[in-house]
């Protein structure tokens, strides 16, 4: 697509536009909490401070585990503040012209309203467990779900396996409590084969897998069951985020010249390129299928 396609810039110049008025509310209100509800034994809490919103899920039974989900800049608001969610859109790479992707774990929406403003063609299907986090993504965040973007309350797993076999290009999943963990039912050998199942020949699976636990590398043995390709992307802290797919892997030099291309293409708001520096091509074990 030629970025100076005049239908695609109007679109774009409208959608952005449309996002600033939607968080015109929130640029113009004192540094405090705008948002909290109960969820589940967790606190959902918005706050803002210095021009930037943070979502927070908060464990109302345990000391020192509240866990920043989304972070947002009003002033520029398709920015990525999270080292990991741009980590992530290296997905485009394998990827570049998605026709259609699955989003999961929503938090603010931030990853979401990305792919959906630069990706202005593509179907996103997005889906959140948490009705409080879907409430502040929409109510805080400028998360608006449209024609081309849709949204489900609910678990990860039963939404993709509801949907038809082959029906994505890209699967973004960020799946974490509040712990900084993964739950364990997102993590196993029959979930990866889901996720391989519903993926078109040469789609991707993009995770954000944390990286605290000492067998990180046991937790890729199943994505690799299932995955001929696995990349790891270190992030900024305790985030690793994992790139696996059926197609051959990719020199080097090839990975560097398509994100030079896609970030030539898109312009996007945040680093891109140099987070090609941090791909691993990881060779793990892998379980038995």
């Amino acid at each position: 697509m030629n970025p100076q396609d005049p239908q695609k810039i109007a679109w774009q110049y409208a959608n952005r536009a449309a996002l600033v008025a939607r968080l015109e509310f929130a640029l113009n209100a004192d540094d405090e909490t705008l948002f909290t509800e109960e969820w589940n034994g967790h606190l959902v809490a918005v706050t803002k401070e210095k021009n930037t919103l943070r979502l927070w899920l908060i464990d109302q039974s345990a000391n020192d585990t509240d866990w920043v989900q989304s972070i947002l800049h009003l002033t520029d608001p398709l920015f990525l503040p999270m080292s990991y969610t741009q980590a992530m859109m290296l997905a485009l790479i394998w990827q570049p012209q998605p026709e259609r992707i699955f989003v999961t774990g929503l938090g603010g929406g931030g990853l979401a309203t990305v792919l959906h403003h630069y990706l202005w063609q593509t179907r996103i299907d997005c889906v959140e467990l948490s009705p409080p986090v879907v409430a502040a993504a929409i109510g805080c965040f400028g998360f608006a779900p449209d024609e081309r973007m849709s949204l489900t309350t609910g678990d990860a797993l039963e939404a993709l396996a509801q949907a038809a076999p082959r029906s994505y290009d890209i699967l973004f999943l960020d799946l974490f409590f509040d712990n900084g963990e993964t739950p364990e039912h997102l993590v196993t050998d029959d979930f990866f084969r889901l996720c391989q199942s519903r993926l078109r020949p040469g789609g991707l699976l993009t995770m954000n897998l944390g990286a605290k636990m000492p067998d990180f590398s046991q937790r890729l043995a199943p994505i690799a069951a299932h995955f001929p390709s696995v990349y790891t992307c270190r992030g900024h802290g305790s985030t690793q985020v994992v790139f696996a797919t059926e197609r051959p892997p990719i020199a080097s030099f090839a990975l560097t010249q398509q994100a030079m291309a896609i970030q030539q293409e898109h312009s996007f708001a945040f680093p891109y390129v140099p987070w090609v520096s941090r791909l691993i091509q990881q060779r793990p074990t892998p379980e038995p299928v």
